[in-house]
């Protein structure tokens, strides 16, 4: 078949009902790019031969190495279905156009199934046949079903069935059949979850009446899979053929009369067909099969045995009537040849092609566009619901919503398009660079400490504002068509009719962790293109959009939002991109010419500064393995710098940042991707050689309850205990602290441990905040106010649950550590002193806070106005020194950050009930945010290896402070009393943990096996030598597959794989995942054996024989953090001592 045109396949992009974007999801090695490759070459791009062994979307030299899928690639591709609603015009053939979307299946690209997922409407999930259902099935399906796509079930691999079980077709449908009601179950489940979910929030409850109380029985039914419904597909994508029940329809009908539609209803399940009486029983009668045996397993089991029944040997007779009667068209070379693989590929390829019926299935079951966003744009595209956001901007974005819904592509319409994800590609001769300008909307009102008595006057001004940016928007777009660009690079303008706000936070292209430079150009053969989904709109060469990050606020639109031209609109096919005008709504394509440089990740294309930003992807795995980064050469730190930049945005998981040790540090998902990371850094945005430390895994600190007779260690005798409280006072002698350390019950460590994000958006306001704050977003925090209460409940339920005093414990919460959002408590026990709520507390406390700070940044933005012009002429005097001066204002901004904490703590907070008369409860809350600060620095860093600690309670149980005559604290040698009360609770926190019993928690991995039988001792040692926790085990029925469930220590986990190949001889699978799993290492790490019975079993020194595992771990993290070691060091191993000579 010749190769399809990419000009038709653009041409079909205006058809939106005849659009279908899909992505290919499975586990890892169950067929995904085997089966894109199949569909690929059904439109000739391809030889149908080479489908399964080029691996066409495969195209990085990493993926061709190992013959996995590492980054999610796309292409076009066009189908000609037969209409069926005509019989007198069944030649006539509708056509498609299908957007493939191939993922990764292994659990380290889990980002990548994200994207994938995030910009298609259907998707098509692969189960290997024989090893069923595995962890990452389960993975991509829950993706799915959150994303709201819609999936199509295929069975891969049958012909393994038949070849290498050697099932019979009853045995093989009555294990295809489990596998299918595996999928469902875990459909089910997450349909349940979400009903429980929403019937039991209050909204629901409160929108209840008599008129509505009837059960959605539609609920979670197009996530049922069954072969009756046509949403599942047989194939053997290697082999390339496949089928539906749908294919065998017909012929059924022919041999037995029964009405389609009836047939269509039996051909799966229970049913079976009586030749003689010529009807259909619920119930088996004699030796009667199920119809799907009768009619089509059968038939599939008659060819293969014809063809591969007999070794060496093929009865050519036989298959010459067989192909007659199939009516079906083979090569004459192929039924030649001598290898019956060869011949049993044709054959089948040729009556059951495995495009044919998969595309079919695509178009008929899953959604086009228009039925895709109706479905999922309420979910993803969310209006502001504010009561003080402007009216203007309330029903812009009804408007945007109704358009991305009705998938609106009219010229008129405004444009909504996704940014899913941002992949390097080479330049091609002649292609430019557009053109970048940044909008510089009217200044903002600022707001005031006192809520203003004009905000419905402020609301309308900004709504004048922001149409008044519309207009010169417009206006720019008209003027910007005329001009030219002859230079290469991107440059940055920004226009001079409106005023500008001088910021230091409104550096072009600052996306990113890294301290660098704004990216200004490219200059390497390298360019980012954007993958956009549009969902609304035309994008069109010449256009002019906005970026907008997902900080971005339509109430404040000077922020984390660009102006950029498009100068590049792609078509994607695979490898190669092919140039296109425009790009409907509804459709997935490429945009290049300096889009790809504004992404950090993901980001919204907008034609509106309204349209709120787009939700950002969801992923199942966190990054845990990092490593730090320096290159050979110390003069290339400026390209290490710009690599991280690019990789930052590229990689959709990828962490980057720099430590407070100065280091260049990356966070990755797993080995596999932390390697493909490093080697992109490498040859693609740094292009340098860099030496890479080993790989960094986080530990965490804690405390246990002190046993009453013996340690974990061999059952070794615990010397006696110290008091548990610890005081301490501060360097003045003033103020002294009470301090008690004691473990927090496991289920309140988790909750704050999974509700961390959540602490994160209600009391800090969020990752990466804005350092402006308006008054939106105070009023913001205010609704948000059911949410914390929300939470507050479901601590207190938790606490309730631990039983003993924790559960009047809720009222005497400080803080949360580290960060304010950790697993750890600072609780109050001081006699007497009642502290207001945490949940107001700290709201109130960190409003002032940002209020003061909003004060201090207009007074210095008056005086910066002042001076804007010699200012100007220094920053723009050597682009060499940014990376300095980003460094600097990050060191001034914490600098001032510490000073508003010693001004807040030195004054009267007002959230603190103060006692009439009591001068010391007065001075306590004086010191509330030292005392804090104190607790946050002992969390984050804790005794044993400066690791954060988790899971510790820290109890202040009484404060003392001298009565002072007159004001000395301001003349006291030893600086502040704030900074010596947060060095003073900061070491009696420490202290207090190093009384108790201290213990080092590791994280773990979830690791899923498949092993076959031969290998399964080989398996079990390799997971013994790594302390791997056996949790499941179990053979799956009728195989000889055996499936292992461990959990496997992160630290363990480099060359696992690995080993397991070498080990099993390449008859295991791997797969690992890190589910934010912790569990405590129960030896002590400074345990040393003192008895006899101890030093006999353990030896003198138990680390030096490696029994102590917490112990090497400690050692090995401090030498790493150039902490002391204690340890024996040979001063001079080349000169012999000799105590005693023999004579």
């Amino acid at each position: 078949m010749p190769s399809i045109s990419p000009i038709l396949l653009a041409s079909l992009q205006d058809h939106t009902k005849n659009i279908r974007n899909i992505c290919v999801l499975a586990h890892v090695d169950h067929g995904k790019t085997t089966l894109s490759d199949c569909l690929i070459s059904s439109n000739g791009i391809i030889s149908p031969e080479m489908a399964g062994k080029l691996r066409y979307l495969d195209f990085l030299e990493d993926e061709q190495e190992r013959e996995i899928t590492m980054k999610a690639s796309a292409i076009s591709l066009l189908f000609q279905q037969p209409q069926s609603s005509s019989s007198s015009s069944s030649d006539q053939k509708e056509s498609f156009l299908i957007n493939l979307i191939d993922s990764p299946g292994h659990v380290d690209f889990s980002s990548e199934v994200s994207t994938a997922v995030r910009i298609t409407d259907g998707a098509l999930v692969l189960v290997d046949a024989v090893e069923g259902v595995c962890i990452q099935t389960h993975a991509v399906l829950k993706q799915a079903y959150q994303e709201k796509v819609k999936p199509c079930l295929v069975l891969n691999k049958i012909d393994r069935l038949i070849l290498e079980l050697h099932m019979t077709p009853l045995e093989a449908y009555q294990h295809l059949s489990k596998i299918i009601e595996q999928v469902n179950v875990i459909t089910g489940t997450l349909t349940s979850e979400e009903i429980i979910l929403k019937e039991t929030s209050e909204d629901y409850i409160e929108s209840l009446d008599d008129s509505n109380l009837n059960f959605d029985e539609n609920i979670g039914t197009e996530y049922y899979f069954s072969p009756q419904k046509g949403n599942v597909a047989f194939t053997t994508a290697f082999d390339g053929w496949g089928f539906t029940i749908k294919q065998f329809i017909d012929l059924c009908y022919k041999k037995t009369g029964i009405k389609k539609e009836i047939l269509e209803k039996c051909l799966w399940g229970e049913y079976y067909y009586h030749p003689k009486e010529k009807k259909i029983y619920k119930s088996p009668k004699g030796n009667l099969m199920p119809m799907f045996v009768t009619f089509i397993l059968n038939s599939v089991w008659e060819v293969v045995k014809t063809i591969v029944g007999t070794p060496e040997w093929i009865d050519r007779d036989r298959l010459d009537k067989m192909i007659s009667v199939l009516n079906i068209t083979v090569g004459a070379r192929d039924l030649a040849s001598k290898d019956q693989k060869i011949v049993l590929k044709s054959v089948l390829h040729a009556w059951l092609p495995l495009s044919d019926a998969v595309l079919s299935m695509v178009c008929d079951k899953l959604p086009n566009p228009i039925e895709g966003q109706a479905r999922r744009m309420e979910k993803i595209f969310k209006p502001s619901k504010s009561n003080h956001t402007s009216t203007v901007i309330i029903e812009k974005q009804k408007q945007l919503l109704q358009d991305t819904i009705t998938c609106n592509s009219s010229d008129d319409c405004e444009i909504v398009a996704y940014v899913a994800k941002v992949f390097a590609h080479n330049k091609r001769s002649g292609v430019q660079t557009s053109t970048i300008h940044r909008p510089v909307p009217p200044r903002r009102v600022q707001p005031s400490a006192v809520p203003s008595q004009n905000r419905q006057q402020q609301l309308q001004q900004v709504d004048k504002d922001i149409l008044k940016i519309d207009k010169m928007f417009i206006s720019s777009t008209t003027n910007d068509s005329t001009t030219t660009t002859t230079t290469t690079t991107t440059t940055i303008t920004s226009p001079t009719t409106s005023p500008t706000i001088k910021s230091t936070t409104a550096k072009p292209l600052d996306l990113s962790t890294i301290p660098t430079a704004p990216i200004k150009s490219n200059n390497n053969d390298e360019e980012f293109i954007a993958v956009v989904r549009v969902f609304s709109g035309t994008l069109k060469k010449g256009n002019h959009i906005y970026v907008m990050g997902p900080r971005y606020d339509p109430m404040n639109p000077t922020h984390d939002i660009y102006k950029v031209e498009i100068t590049h609109l792609y078509l994607l096919m695979g490898s190669s991109l092919e140039p296109i005008d425009r790009v409907p709504a509804g459709n997935v394509c490429g945009v290049g010419g300096g889009v790809g440089n504004l992404v950090l990740k993901s980001a919204t294309i907008s034609s509106s500064l309204m349209c709120p930003p787009i939700s950002n992807m969801m992923f199942v795995s966190s990054p845990i393995v990092k490593v730090a980064l320096e290159p050979e050469n110390i003069s290339d730190l400026p390209k290490l710098l710009h690599g991280l930049k690019l990789l930052n945005q590229a990689d959709p998981l990828v962490e980057v940042y720099v430590q407070e040790t100065g280091e260049h540090v990356i966070v990755a998902s797993g080995e596999l991707h932390l390697e493909r990371c490093i080697r992109d850094l490498k040859e693609s945005f740094a292009k340098i050689n860099v030496h890479v430390s080993a790989p960094i895994v986080p530990f965490r600190e804690t405390i246990v309850t002190p046993p009453s007779s013996s340690t974990n260690t061999g059952g070794q005798q615990s010397p006696p205990l110290p008091k548990e409280i610890v005081t301490v006072k501060t360097a003045n002698k003033k103020v002294s602290v009470k301090i008690r350390a004691i473990p927090l019950p496991k289920n309140i460590t988790n909750l704050i441990e999974q509700r961390s994000q959540q602490l994160r958006d209600l009391f800090l306001g969020g990752k990466n905040t804005n350092k402006e704050l308006s008054d939106n977003k105070i009023t913001k925090r205010e609704a948000e106010q059911e949410e914390r209460e929300d939470f507050q409940k479901e601590l207190e339920e938790e606490l309730e649950k631990s039983g003993g005093d924790w559960k009047n414990e809720i009222k005497n919460i400080w803080s949360f550590g580290p960060r304010h959002i950790g697993p750890n408590l600072l609780l109050n026990h001081i006699p007497g002193y009642n502290l207001s709520p945490y949940w107001k507390h700290s709201l109130q406390r960190g409003i002032q806070k940002k209020l003061k700070k909003l004060q201090k940044q207009q007074k210095e933005k008056e005086e910066e106005e002042k001076a804007e012009h010699e200012k100007e002429d220094d920053n723009d005097n050597d682009d060499d020194d940014d990376d300095d001066d980003y460094e600097e204002e990050e060191k001034d901004e914490e600098i001032e950050n510490n000073n508003e904490e010693e001004e807040d703590s030195n004054s009267e907070v007002g959230s603190i009930k103060l006692l009439d008369g009591d001068d010391k409860f007065k001075r306590i809350s004086e010191l509330d945010n030292s005392i804090v600060s104190g607790f946050q620095l002992a969390t984050i860093a804790g005794p044993l290896c400066d690791e954060p600690m988790m899971g510790v309670c820290l109890i202040i149980e009484d404060i003392d402070i001298t009565r002072e005559e007159g004001d000395q604290q301001n003349s006291d040698s030893y600086g502040p009393l704030s900074g010596q009360m947060i060095s003073a609770v900061k070491e009696g926190c420490r202290m207090a943990f190093q009384i108790k019993p201290q213990r080092l928690m590791e994280a773990l991995y979830l690791c899923e096996i498949q092993v076959t039988s031969t290998a399964l001792g080989k398996m079990y040692s390799v997971l013994s030598s790594r302390r791997a926790q056996i949790q499941k085990e179990g053979v799956k029925e009728g195989t000889q597959i055996f499936c292992i469930q461990a959990r496997l220590p992160v630290v363990e986990s480099f060359g696992f794989s690995q080993q397991t190949m070498i080990k099993t001889s390449g008859a295991a699978s791997t797969q690992l995942f890190f589910d934010n799993y912790w569990e405590t290492i129960e030896q002590d790490p400074y345990y040393e054996p003192t008895t006899e019975e101890e030093l006999e079993d353990n030896g003198v020194n138990i680390a030096s024989l490696g029994n102590n595992i917490a112990r090497q771990y400690m050692n090995m993290i401090r030498k790493r953090k150039g902490l002391f070691v204690e340890e024996k060091l040979v001063e001079h191993a080349d000169k012999q001592r000799t105590l005693k000579k023999n004579k």
